[in-house]
């Protein structure tokens, strides 16, 4: 059975794999679990102890802040799937120099999206439609957020790095440690200063900041290849070039999808204030399915990148599979959870009936589908660990995203109204699970990630 080094390492190479699979995941799920619990109680903050204004800002601020950092996540995940590979295949060398690339790519582009996000944020609120009494709290969060960024970048990215390791309980401990900071600055700039939306940013802030700190010292003082050297910091020419080209499609991959959720919420803003309060709301409280879905993906993907770096093109293949019946079980009773408690859920964290009506009615029509959402992620995951990430994109982008454009611009204007709009989710669930399935039994996928780490591990 494979043990963690003394730096956090595992390696999963080899032992069973359904054990495996859950040591990677269950730190990643309590790492969600810690966002989630913050996300529910800055929630429950903000609606009991500021107005509803403020709730609503930032609720609309939240698909253009998915968009920024799916892109920023989509590519740090595409750099960590190369330190896995090379981890795997014990490159200890190509996998130092790597790290270097990747945490100084992260700096760079965090400054960069730093500014891009606060010259454009106004600009953008106003084309998705942002109702006129939430523009100012939106704005307020919305600024503070995206003037930290490149914070949020860095946390990532070494998050991604430890992750691809094997080291899936360090970020885990920073996540809970930020989480704890946020809650306790949200009580202090929220209740007791009355900051309200701007208070909110100002706590995202300091946990951001606080998380790319403790990442960066952890890196800093582990034992093993992927230590990090602020000394060495810069970027190696070749291993960045490789880098981009696993990681763009990743990032371009969730930024479609986040551009899809900004279109989605421009025909939510136009059912009016206590819709867009009830999607973000209802959003919140499906991150309870969302966030088990994301640490089997994470698992799933640590595990086919290393085991791709040591050649073992059959032990992905049994990676797969049982993390199919792994998802089948967990995804399908937190799924039945969530549509069952969606009625009192919706009214512990706000008052007003016709926010929870539209809430709960909200989650009937999608949660019951992320089973097979989990599953595509799971295909998905195994073919981006072997490196292999530019027609997951493809298929994502067209099976999903575009699907999702047609049908707002459309059908939703043939019959407006919250119920149309929502059953994108589910059509757009079957058609791209669907491709990929065919994809993963027909199309060659492993031939392409062979000739892509011809780049990587030769």
């Amino acid at each position: 059975m494979a043990r963690r080094s003394s730096g956090g390492s595992l390696d999963v190479t080899t032992g069973v794999i359904w054990k495996q699979l859950l040591r990677l995941c269950l730190p990643v799920f309590f790492s969600s679990f810690f966002q989630q619990a913050y996300s529910l109680v800055n929630t429950y903050v903000i609606g009991q102890y500021a107005t509803t204004t403020a709730l609503g800002g930032i609720q609309a601020t939240q698909s253009l802040v998915d968009l920024v950092v799916g892109f920023s996540v989509g590519v740090g995940t595409g750099c960590a799937i190369i330190c896995g590979q090379q981890f795997g295949a014990g490159q200890t060398e190509r996998l130092g120099t790597s790290v270097h690339t990747a945490m100084t790519l992260s700096l760079v582009g965090g400054i960069g999206l730093s500014l891009l996000g606060l010259v454009f944020v106004q600009p953008m609120l106003e084309l998705m439609g942002t109702p006129a009494a939430l523009m100012d709290e939106a704005l307020d969060f919305s600024r503070v957020y995206f003037g930290a960024f490149v914070f949020s970048l860095v946390f990532n990215m070494g998050s991604a790095v430890q992750r691809a390791v094997g080291d899936t309980r360090s970020p885990s401990l920073i996540v809970a440690v930020t989480c704890l900071i946020n809650v306790v600055c949200d009580v202090i700039f929220i209740v007791f200063l009355h900051l309200e939306a701007l208070g909110a940013g100002i706590s995202t802030a300091i946990s951001l900041f606080s998380g790319a700190a403790i990442t960066v010292w952890r890196l800093t003082r582990v034992d093993g290849p992927w230590r990090l050297d602020l000394r060495r910091l810069g970027i190696d020419a070749h291993t960045c070039k490789v880098m981009i080209k696993t990681g763009i499609p990743l990032g371009l991959q969730s930024s479609a999808y986040s551009i899809s959720n900004i279109i989605i919420q421009s025909a939510v803003n136009s059912f009016g204030a206590s819709t867009v309060i009830a999607w973000g709301l209802s959003g919140r409280i499906d991150n309870m399915v969302w966030m088990i879905t994301d640490a089997l993906g994470v698992s799933v993907t640590t595990f086919s990148a290393q085991n791709f770096g040591a050649h073992d093109y059959d032990r992905v293949r049994r990676g797969l599979r049982v993390s199919f019946a792994l998802t089948c079980v967990i995804v399908g009773l937190a799924s039945g959870a969530v549509v069952a408690f969606a009625g009192p859920l919706a009214r512990f964290f706000v008052a007003d009936d016709e926010i929870c009506e539209i809430t709960v009615y909200t989650i009937y029509f999608i949660a019951p589908f992320y089973v097979l959402f989990s599953c595509m992620d799971n295909i998905s995951g195994t073919i981006r660990g072997c490196g292999e990430s530019l027609r997951p994109m493809l298929i994502t982008m067209v099976g999903t995203c575009l699907f999702r454009v047609i049908w707002l611009f459309v059908v939703v204007p043939m019959r407006h109204d919250l119920g149309t709009v929502l059953v994108v989710y589910p059509i757009t669930y079957v058609l791209t699970t669907a491709a990929f399935v065919l994809y993963y039994r027909y199309g060659h996928w492993l031939r392409h990630a062979e000739g892509h780490a011809a780049a990587v591990l030769e």
